[in-house]
């Protein structure tokens, strides 16, 4: 541009940090702000904006705090409302509540105030980290500078109290937030209907979604996922399938996540014909199942002393390549203990300590309990006293496992 005769501006040059920060390239941000200078323009407050969130996308908040203080005291531009919350979200976002409040008093002091965004945000995240009480008296301090409440700021608080399981404060909620002509959205009602579920609520629950379609707000994936839930809690299959097959009639979009939460539900009540059923079904979908889908379905197989089927998923999932993690080995290997087969599970031990896994006490203990039952006493001291030179230190169920073991000998 220069070569060419077209002079430089603040708006050509902010177009530039903008798209260096949209591409995680800060350094070569920074180097533009340094060409600012040289061509004797002042950055204006959408060029510090820009780089603070910048600062943020690549999660560089210390950075982006420095930079904001340095724009304070440089005092020749002052930040806005954007400024505020964009710092706001990024301490927010890291759970530092302290400092986003800290700089919500800033504001009060000077000549940009809060508003509902900033407000809102601080209160999802003292939400998120379960402060119900510090977001309740947040409210009630942004109500009182006249700054009203939104659907935003409730389905944050209804969360919030949901997490903590105090089902009769989110119906106060919902309630007052009807009063105040503020309705529920898709987001809020899941959130309901998810926490009546995991209280065992499901009839109340299946009040709440219907609520939403007389309110013409469809339930959506993650609606219908924590009803499916609730029914699989309570062993009512044959209602979470029902839900399952509404989710596929409506059209919404089931995933490996809707598929796993009805195999879970299958495989506790020991129904693992329906299980094997659902994740062959997975396979015609061309979904993948997870490793969470896969240990569901070991250890569905294992209690039900379907060792070889088990063994067989081990190897399948590995071949569509999901790795199996500690959790899968843990529950492989506690099957084969149980069912005698000490040998094959000594093997496993082994290709676990061969791939660096983490080999935790739980494993050990597994291990340790299997050589017990099968009277190989000796084995299991020895094993038992290698704990340390492995950094490991004998729990509570492991001397229980060896005293059983000893005094069984």
């Amino acid at each position: 541009m220069g070569a060419s005769g077209i002079e430089h501006d603040v708006y050509t040059v902010n177009i530039f940090i903008n798209c260096y920060c949209h591409l995680n390239q800060m350094g070569f941000s920074l180097s533009v702000l340094g060409k600012f200078f040289k061509l004797g323009l002042e950055p204006n407050v959408f060029t510090f904006n820009t780089l603070i969130n910048g600062f943020l996308l690549k999660n560089r908040v210390v950075q982006a705090a420095e930079l904001f203080n340095k724009m304070i005291n440089a005092g020749n531009c002052q930040p806005d409302a954007v400024t505020y919350g964009t710092l706001v979200k990024g301490f927010c976002m890291k759970g530092n509540n302290r400092a986003a409040i800290q700089l919500l008093r800033k504001m009060e002091e000077g000549a940009c105030k809060p508003g509902l965004v900033v407000y809102n945000t601080i209160i999802d995240s003292l939400c998120k980290d379960k402060l119900v009480d510090d977001a309740l008296n947040l409210l009630s301090e942004m109500m009182s500078k006249g700054i009203a409440p939104d659907v935003i700021t409730y389905t944050s608080l209804i969360h919030g109290v949901c997490k903590l399981g105090e089902w009769k404060e989110a119906k106060r909620l919902l309630n007052e937030m009807v009063s105040k002509n503020f309705f529920p959205d898709v987001c809020t009602f899941s959130v309901l209907v998810d926490t009546l579920c995991k209280e065992g609520m499901v009839g109340e629950a299946e009040g709440v979604v219907e609520m939403m379609i007389e309110r013409d707000i469809q339930p959506n994936t993650v609606t219908y996922n924590s009803l499916m839930d609730g029914y699989c809690v309570r062993g009512e299959m044959s209602k979470a399938r029902k839900v399952f097959k509404l989710m596929l009639s409506k059209g919404s979009m089931v995933d490996v996540f809707n598929y796993s939460t009805l195999i879970n539900g299958y495989c506790k009540r020991k129904m693992m014909d329906e299980a094997m059923t659902l994740l062959r079904e997975m396979s015609r979908k061309g979904l993948v199942p997870n490793t969470v889908t896969y240990n569901t379905l070991v250890d569905g197989c294992c209690k039900v002393g379907k060792l070889g089927d088990a063994q067989q998923l081990f190897s399948e999932m590995q071949a569509c390549g999901q790795l199996p993690d500690v959790q899968t080995y843990a529950i492989l290997l506690d099957g084969l203990c149980k069912s005698g087969q000490l040998s094959t599970a000594i093997q496993l031990f082994r290709e676990m300590e061969g791939k660096k896994l983490d080999v935790n006490i739980v494993i050990y203990n597994i291990l340790i309990e299997g050589l017990c039952l099968a009277g190989k006493i000796e084995s299991a001291r020895v094993l038992f006293r290698g704990l340390s030179s492995k950094g490991l230190q004998p729990a509570v169920r492991t001397y229980t496992i060896m005293i059983n073991g000893l005094c069984a000998a």
